[in-house]
This record gives C-alpha cells, structure tokens and sequence, in this order.
C-alpha cells in the first residue's frame, strides 16, 4: 500500500508542480560553501592544537623522520618517503589517516601512544573537507614558524567590534513615508547609497504566514488567517505581533534558536555515548525564561554563574548547563587533560556564544588574526580551573559529569533500591556471559589437539567460511580455530608453535604428538594438585602455559555475538534487554547538569603549545585585555572562581561585544541573514556589517530597553523593512543579488523542526503540551544497547523542540534538512536543497499518515468540495486557492475516484489522501516568502 500509494504521488507532484511547485534537487541563490573562516577557525582550534603536540616532534623541518615534514600544506602534500600524507578531500585516500588509524602494522603513527579516536576524527574530518592550511613552508621550527602574533592590542581596540556601543544618529530622509521605524531610515540610506529602491508590501496573507512562522515555528490557523484579513484597523499588525509574543509557542521556537548557539544535546557523543538524562531542565529552562521575557543579560548571566548569584535558585543553577552540555571525551585516562579540554571547550562556547569570538584559537599560541594572546586565554582558563565540572563518582574508567541535585533523603533511598534492581539485572546478565565463556574455554582447552589438527588443513589466508567448513567436522568453535591457525602462524619463533610447524605437513603426526603430549601434562598437573601448579617438566610446563593463556593459542572472541551461538546469544541478550528495559523506565535523581564552585585558584600556568605537560609562566585571572574598558584591574575572591565577576563583565553594557553579538542573532533569525554574516565570529576573519550604524543603533536601544528581546522584536517586525515583500524587480535582483542590503524581504526555507510542527499542525495531529524529559533513557545510560541499536524514538506529537537530540545518531529528519552539529555553537543554519529531502517529503511515514488524517478531517468538516479545497490551501499556504489551482484539484480528484476499483467512501479519502500529500510535499509548504 505504502509503495503504490507513493508511486502514485509522484505522477501527482508532476501534476501539481506548476501551481505549488515540489521541492526539487537545486541551488538556491543564496546557498554558498562553507567560508573560509570556519575552516580556518577548525584548523586553529582543533587541527594545529593537534599537529603541534602529537606529529611535529618527529615531522618538523628540524626533524624530518621519515623525510616527511607536517609543518605546512605544501610540506604535507609533497609527503616523505611513502609517498604524499595528504589527499585533500579524501581521507580514506591519505596516509596520514592510515597511519594513526594503526591498521597497517608497518605504518603506525606516532609509533607510540596512539591518537584518540576523537582526535582521529579531527584528522578526518579536516581532510575532508580540503585540508585547509595557512600555514607556510619554513627552514625553522614549527614553534618559530607559528610565532608570527595576529592583530595588536592597540589596533584590536580600533577594530569596529571592539569600540564602544554608541546610540547611532538615525538618518534624516525627508517625506519618505515608507519609514515607520528607525530601522526603516537606517535601511533606506543604504539602499539609495547603492541605487535601489524597496520592495512592495507584502500581502496581508504573506506577512501573517511569515510572522507566525517566524515567532512561533507553527503557521497561522484559518480563524487567525480570517480575522486578520478582515481587520482594517491601523493596530491590526501590532496586536497580532503582541499576541504571537504572549504565545507560550513563542519560547518554544525562540528558545531553539538560543538551543543551537548552547549546543543543546540529550547525550554526550564522543567516546561514550552516555544520556544527558537531566539536559531537559535546561531546555525548558530556556524555553521558559524567553516566554517571562527575562532580561537576556540576566538570561546570560544566570548561564556562565547562576549558581553563585545571590539568593541562587534552582532555576538559576539549571541555567549552569550551558557550561556542561558540550561533549567530553569522559573515559580520558589522564584526569588533568580532561579538566583542561574542558575548560578548552566551555571558553571556546562561550566566546562564540555571547561575545563573537574564537577564544579557542589561543589555546596554544596567540591567536593568529584577533587581538587575543596566550595569556589572555590562560587567564580565562584560570577562572574555570576554579570552577567544577565533574562529579567525585564514575562508572569504570567514565567519569561522571557534575549535577546539582535537587533531591531529598526520601527520594534517595528509593533511587538506591532501583538502583540495586538494575545492578542486579545487569549481574545477571553479566554472570550468565562470563560463565559461558568459561564454558567455551573449558571446551576448547578439552579439544586442543583437535584444534591443533584442524588447523592443518587451512591457512592463514583461509576466509571464516572456509574455516566453518572445517570446524564443523569436528564439532570446533569456526572463530576459535581462526584464531588458534593465525596465533600459530604469527607466533612461529614460540617454541611451543615451532613444534605444530615442524609436524603441520602430516595432520597424523600431529594428533599423536599433541596428543600424547596433553595427555601427560592432564596426568601431571592432576598429580601435583593444582591447576595451576609449575609443572617441572619444561615440556609439559610449556604445553600448560600455552593451552590456559585466555588470549592465546585457543581465544575466545570477546564479543558475545561472535561467541555464542544463536540460543545462546538470544538468552544472553533476553538478560541484557531486560536490564535494559528496566534502566531506561526508570527514574531519574532530581537533579541539573551543570557546573559548581571547586577550589579556587588565582593563577594557572601557561601550557606550552597547549599541553599540560608542558608548562609555562603562571598567568593571573583576567579579561581579555582589547575588551578592558577601564585601567582598573577587578579584585578577583579568593574564595571564588571569578566566574560570577566574569559573567557580570560580560553582561555589563560598557562591553563593546555582548549587545551587538546578541541583537545580530536576532536580525539573523528574522531576516535568514546577520548584519554580520558570521554569527560567531566577530573578529578579523568574520565578515564586517553590512549596516555598522543600525547594528550599533539596535544594540544600544537593547540595552537601554532592560535587554528585552519582545520589544527588540517589536521595533524590528514592525519595520517597513520586514513587512516588504519578496517579489522585487529584475533590476533590483541584478545589483544586489545576495540582498545584502535588504531592497526585498529573504526567502527562507523553514527549519527542520518548523516543517514537522507544521505538518502535523495542518494535519490536526500536534501536541501543545509542553516541557518535560522526552529522551528514554536513564541519566547516565548508554545511547547504544547490547546490539549497538539506539533505542530513541521519535514517534511523539510534541513539538520537534521536545524531542530528543542525540549526538552522534541525529533523527533522520533532522539530519535532511540542515539540523546543525550539536556539539557546536550555532547561529546561522545552513538551508541546502538536495534530492534526498524530496524523498523524505514523499515517502516518510509522518507526511503520509499526517496527509491521511488532514484527508479525512476536510471530507468530515466540510461537505462542499471547492470549501475543501479552499481550506486545505488556506491550512497549508494561508491563501486561497487560484481559479486555475481549483480546477486542477477538481480535475485531479475525480479522475482518481473515477479510475478507482475502492468503494465510494475508500475511493474518495484515497484521492483527498494524495492531494493533501501533494500539497505537504510542495515547495511552497516549506518556503516562507
């Protein structure tokens, strides 16, 4: 039925196309590669970091092993003696990549200490994407090459992000009764500066359809279409902005913004993947705090220190999570590097969150293009060595992150005996595994020589196929014997497989040598009384150590489903599935992911090239010196962490950065643009504004209003700017084709979670009920089961806002339509349009049955057909139908009930069916104009 009805669909689409146009493979206009910046941020913060410390000791033009030097892309690409480490764009391709990744035992990289697999990935994922390297061939030292310091002190604080927020003088333009707000003169200025002229309004039905989207990611209901379109009233726009605002919707779509710069996740990702059980109070703590229209340098502030403000409350110490929610590498051996790659990613986030800048690049040397030393960073990074982000617990080798617990003695007795119920499941589990391996052991051992003769009759070339053949004859383990024939192969100087070697010719030979050989090592060792008693015969000794070594000669593979067999593994897994089932129902300790105070300290060493082993002169708590505003230095607590006096600097309005980062996210989020294009970066490499005066303007009134961001949103969405329309002339397009200067509003393709809500919205499907923990596992679980199957579902009705993110496994709908990395900050989402997408619109699950219920729903409300069609359009588009778009439906509507073999009733909610799929699957359903 799912196949015949999607193949249907697409002879519908074509049908469809030129009224409400399908969503097509293309490029947009507006669509661009990634910026250099954001490569050349990535190599600094994570891939020169990695070079410098791990390669350049032994691949450096003062010692060039192997003859390879790694100290520059050109360097890189001419390679050593093996050849070019470099493929640009292939990492599957370069031998960089395979020599850390250790899969050649002759080409293993460093030869010593292997590279994380985080660090393999940052490896991987650089080449992939092109190698980027600024760096240039040199005669010296890496450290001298890469000594060359960014912009100065003095000239960073007469770069235009880092002077002073001043309030802009509003440009005078006579008669123009375009202008309604400020925003409009500022705007307009620039559009007459470069000859253009505005757009038309767009019509009532355009600006609804937009500001709905745009306020509160649902579009408009048919009652909310009507009452808008028939109120004529001079305050018509203003009330409807006031009531999108006092909408609880509203901080469920603005809260997801500030979600993407927070790198919000319900799990860690990384190395282990274990559940953020408790991220959801941070959520909605965002989520709520937007809707209250808390002041945002509150909102701010609360995020870096709200646990030691005064009078801290829970909600305050939740809005900590900010600082815990990146992704941690949590079994790092090495305790002191994981609290400083911590403390790396917390002022790498919040540099780019609040402030705009990539502190991150710093780490190990001055940073190449801003104004920020070394010392600046260390001086940061003084402040969060003070601060906790760890708990005194762990599981193994996983450290557990710090929570504020909110619980009381009552509700952890009761964990603590759930807490038993799971231990003693997983026990379960675990004893029933562990003493079928022993099993296995024991067999093996029993069957030796067996094994041995066996081995005879294949190679080590042999595939596990052709092995199975010959285990089976004698009732061996298949993966046992290929192990036991490579062990014998790799270990031909061991004396005890020298003698297998000398006799491997004659499978004969070899049972009555081993034979005899194992059975008088039983009789001794039976005779000394102890199973694993020297024996004195260095013969039979020989025999004993090699036949008990568990990961020798007769090794069991470690992993359960190589193991057992299928009845044995289906118990094993029915043990792990029910351990499983009970952890993940489970409930949680009341409590936040977040940070606390640790033991203050008021200094830090410098970290040579970035590492902790490595250490230099001791660096003082301290701001960034380009961003002092005052010559007086702060008398930093001595019982504190500074993280208070830190976000309280941040938050002031004497800072040049915080107001203008935060309203440029704003107008991005409006208009599909920045000012300043890249959100997170307003330094050098960061593009400049496109209208410095209005940012400076907007900053200042937004600081001068208290920071509320509902009357930011006033001022700019009742701007004659956001209300134009996106038809403009032909000329208009020719001279500012990126729209830079704003002469038409953007087409905006609709976010991810805005296209689900919207789906299941016109389908009459969506849940409103909102907040609440929707991830199902228990904090501190693993994502991947047993069978490394994830377990998320995402079959909820609730808003996309509340479903869970999961780092390394995204829902797929997420990862079609542009859901950013979430182990990153960002502001500025890409939109791409690639065939897949179309795909999803066809052929997924929630657009059928959504198409199926909003079918039904028109045939149940309404009786007349062209009233059908009307409301279907006016649902999904909020605009009538065209005369030419009716006919088509009818037309359309009554081949399909006609040619159909259904009866009457089946045949007609079949037709309604594909036409309301066609119109869900349009490009005008998930574009906003």
């Amino acid at each position: 039925m799912r196949n015949h009805h999607a193949s249907l669909l697409r002879v519908l689409l074509v049908i469809f196309a030129p009224l409400t146009g399908m969503v097509l493979s293309a490029t947009c206009p507006g669509d661009e590669l990634k910026p250099v910046q954001q490569q050349a941020e990535f190599f600094e913060t994570h891939v020169r970091p990695l070079l410098v410390s791990r390669c350049l000791e032994c691949h450096s033009a003062a010692e060039r092993n192997g003859g390879l030097s790694l100290e520059s892309r050109q360097e890189s690409l001419l390679g050593g003696d093996s050849g070019p480490a470099l493929v640009p764009g292939a990492a599957e391709s370069s031998l960089l990549i395979h020599a850390v990744r250790y899969k050649n035992r002759d080409l293993q990289m460093p030869p010593q200490n292997r590279l994380s697999d985080a660090e393999i990935a940052t490896l991987e994922k650089w080449i992939a994407q092109g190698a980027y390297d600024p760096r240039e061939p040199s005669d010296s030292t890496s450290e001298a090459a890469s000594s060359a310091h960014g912009m100065s002190i003095e000239a960073g604080r007469q770069f235009w992000s880092m002077r002073g927020v001043t309030l802009a003088a509003v440009p005078e333009i006579a008669n123009e009764a375009w202008i309604k707000t400020p925003i409009d003169a500022f705007v307009l200025k620039r559009m007459r500066d470069n000859d253009l002229t505005p757009a038309p309004d767009a019509t009532p039905e355009s600006w609804l359809r937009r500001i709905t989207f745009d306020l509160t990611g649902l579009p408009p209901t048919v009652q909310e279409l009507e009452q808008f379109t028939n109120d004529d009233s001079p305050g018509a726009k203003l009330r409807v902005i006031d009531r999108l605002l006092a909408s609880p919707a509203y901080g469920v779509r603005w809260g997801r913004h500030w979600l993407d710069v927070a790198r919000y996740a319900d799990s860690n990702g990384l190395d282990e993947n274990l559940a953020f059980g408790n991220a959801w109070r941070y959520r909605d703590y965002v989520i709520n705090a937007l809707n209250d229209n808390k002041p945002i340098d509150e909102f701010l502030l609360e995020q870096i220190a709200g646990d030691l403000i005064p009078n801290a409350t829970r909600q305050t110490k939740i809005a900590t999570g900010f600082l815990a929610l990146g992704g941690r590498v949590l079994a790092e051996r090495d305790e002191e590097k994981l609290i400083m790659d911590t403390i790396d990613e917390q002022i790498d986030t919040l540099g780019k969150a609040m402030l705009g800048m990539t502190f991150g690049c710093a780490r190990c040397h001055d940073h190449k293009f801003d104004p920020i030393t070394q010392q600046d960073y260390y001086a940061l990074a003084a402040i969060f060595r003070g601060t906790r982000s760890f708990a005194s617990t762990n599981t193994g080798n996983i450290h557990h992150w710090f929570e504020h617990s909110f619980a009381d003695d009552a509700e952890r007795e009761r964990l603590a005996e759930i807490d038993a119920q799971i231990a003693a499941k997983k026990s379960a589990a675990s004893k029933f595994k562990n003493a079928e391996m022993g099993r296995l052991r024991s067999e093996a051992r029993e069957n030796v020589t067996q094994y041995l003769v066996a081995a005879t009759k294949i190679t080590p070339e042999s595939t596990l196929g052709e092995v199975a053949q010959v285990a089976s004859q004698d009732g061996l383990h298949p993966r046992i014997l290929h192990h036991c024939r490579l062990h014998l192969e790799h270990g031909i100087d061991d004396p005890f497989c020298a003698q297998w070697h000398q006799r491997k010719g004659s499978p004969d030979e070899v049972r009555l040598f081993f034979g005899d050989l194992f059975d008088r090592m039983n009789v001794a060792v039976v005779e000394s009384g102890k199973s694993n008693a020297t024996l004195s015969d260095p013969q039979l000794e020989l025999a004993r150590v090699t036949v008990n070594d568990a990961t020798g000669l007769l090794s069991v593979p470690p992993q359960p489903e190589f193991a057992f067999d299928a009845e044995t593994l289906d118990k094993y897994y029915q043990l792990e599935e029910a351990a499983r089932v009970l952890e993940s129902s489970s409930p949680d300790e009341s409590a936040a992911i977040g940070v606390s105070e640790s033991e203050p300290v008021a200094e830090i060493p410098l970290h040579i090239r970035g590492s902790h082993l490595n250490l230099g002169e001791a660096v003082s708590r301290e701001f960034p010196a380009v961003m002092r505003q005052t010559s007086v230095r702060p008398i930093w607590p001595e019982d504190e962490s500074g993280r208070l006096q830190l976000a309280q600097w941040i938050t002031g309005t004497r800072h040049p950065l915080t107001a203008r980062v935060f309203v440029n996210r704003v107008w991005r989020w409006h208009f599909g643009r920045g000012i300043v294009s890249t959100t997170e970066n307003f330094g050098a490499l960061g593009d400049p504004p496109s209208h410095p005066e209005l940012l400076d303007y907007l900053a200042y009134r937004f600081m001068q209003s208290g920071w509320s961001l509902k009357e930011l949103h006033r001022l700019i969405l009742r701007s004659s700017v956001y209300g134009q329309s996106s038809h403009a002339s032909q000329s208009s397009f020719d001279a500012d084709p990126e729209n830079r200067f704003l002469s038409r509003f953007p087409v905006q393709r609709l976010d991810a979670e805005q296209i689900r809500d919207a789906i299941l919205l016109v389908a009459g499907r969506l849940d409103r009920q909102q907040g609440g923990k929707t991830v199902p596992l228990r904090n501190r679980q693993f994502v991947f089961n047993h069978t490394s199957v994830d377990h998320t579902r995402y079959d909820s009705l609730c808003r996309a806002a509340y479903l869970p993110v999961i780092r390394n496994n995204l829902y797929p709908l997420f990862q079609q339509f542009d859901f950013p990395d979430p182990t990153m900050p960002t502001g500025d989402r890409s939109a791409t349009v690639v065939a897949p997408q179309s795909l999803w619109m066809m052929n997924s699950d929630l657009v059928m049955d959504s198409a199926t219920q909003m079918a039904g729903n028109l045939i149940a409300a309404c009786a007349d057909e062209a009233d059908r069609i009307t409301t279907l359009y006016r649902r999904s588009f909020a605009r009538s139908p065209s005369k030419s778009e009716m006919e088509r439906a009818k037309a359309f509507l009554q081949k399909e009930i006609t040619i159909a073999t259904l009866p009457a009733n089946d045949a007609e909610l079949k037709a309604w069916t594909q036409l309301c799929h066609a119109v869900l699957a349009s490009n005008e359903f998930i574009y906003l104009k």
